[in-house]
């Protein structure tokens, strides 16, 4: 998931190289058996495919485009938080003045998709982004 501005300008330009690299293979894969060089070609395209999806989404999460997520479980609030802060247009030093800590700190809280964090301060995040969130707890069959 691409979560600041310089990731989604990094993913951007590993498009551009991996477009080039299928368009125009190098001389190194021209020795290549075909099949290989297929599968070079197909492992790239997925490659390609998946930083298409990515950038795509950071986009719309920038643009406005999408107004709710849904969680599905606990581990899902974390990505949500990072998408929340994105849809806000916040940077990650914006959080942090919200939140009264350094911008390395939210660094690291997004790097590591929160793992740690308490529900104290987790709720804190969520309170900074005027997130409001609504838990439905479903019992399934044992």
């Amino acid at each position: 998931m691409i979560a600041n501005e310089r990731q989604c300008q990094i993913s951007k330009a590993q498009i551009a190289k991996f477009r080039a690299a299928i368009d125009a293979p190098d001389s190194n894969t021209r020795t290549l058996h075909p099949q290989a060089q297929k599968a070079l070609r197909q492992a790239a395209q997925s490659q390609l495919d998946d930083l298409l999806v990515e950038v795509a989404d950071c986009e719309r999460l920038r643009n406005g485009q999408l107004t709710a997520i849904t969680v599905e479980s606990i581990a899902d609030l974390a990505p949500a938080l990072i998408k929340a802060r994105i849809m806000r247009n916040w940077t990650q030093k914006e959080l942090a003045d919200k939140l009264a800590v350094a911008e390395q700190q939210v660094q690291r809280y997004e790097a590591t998709q929160y793992k740690g964090v308490s529900v104290e301060r987790l709720q804190a995040v969520a309170d900074a982004l005027k997130l409001r969130l609504r838990e439905v707890i479903t019992f399934e069959p044992l």
